[in-house]
């Protein structure tokens, strides 16, 4: 009963985070079975998790606290008049950003026998015109648009 009385604790401790973060912590909690450690292991356990917490949170508090030195020189260069908030700094995790990269252009397959200006990629949810269309009797293949065949492809 205690075992699962702590681990509950300590998972609710962390509910806050990402599963990711809550399967770890599972897995640690099943590697780890405080009913079979001593008392020393125990009060030991207790010193370590003591000072890892400790160290963590320092250096949170150190990252916190050049950030805020950072945000208070940036608001001393616009209180000033130096720099104005156009021509602020972008913000380092939006510039460490990888562009996306390229798609190719999706060009039309089909196109509409009433409206030739509606056409569709064949991509996705059919259009409510095609399905207007289709109610006719018509099948997909009598709005396929003819593509001109490259050279390339009549040599061969």
């Amino acid at each position: 009963m205690r075992v699962h009385y702590l681990r509950s604790t300590a998972a609710d401790a962390v509910s806050g985070g990402s599963e990711k973060r809550n399967s770890r912590l599972e897995a640690a909690w099943k590697t780890l079975d405080p009913t079979v450690m001593t008392v020393d292991e125990l009060l030991l356990f207790h010193e370590r998790v003591g000072q890892m917490l400790c160290t963590k949170l320092q250096s949170l508090s150190s990252k916190v606290r050049l950030d805020q030195e950072k945000l208070q020189a940036h608001l001393s260069k616009l209180r000033s008049g130096l720099v104005t908030v156009n021509e602020a700094e972008p913000e380092p995790e939006a510039a460490a950003k990888p562009a996306r990269r390229p798609y190719p252009t999706v060009y039309p397959k089909y196109r509409s026998l009433r409206n030739p200006s509606l056409t569709w990629a064949g991509r996705g949810k059919q259009p409510r015109w095609l399905l207007a269309e289709m109610k006719d009797g018509k099948t997909l293949n009598d709005f396929l648009i003819d593509k001109p065949t490259s050279k390339r492809r009549k040599a061969r």
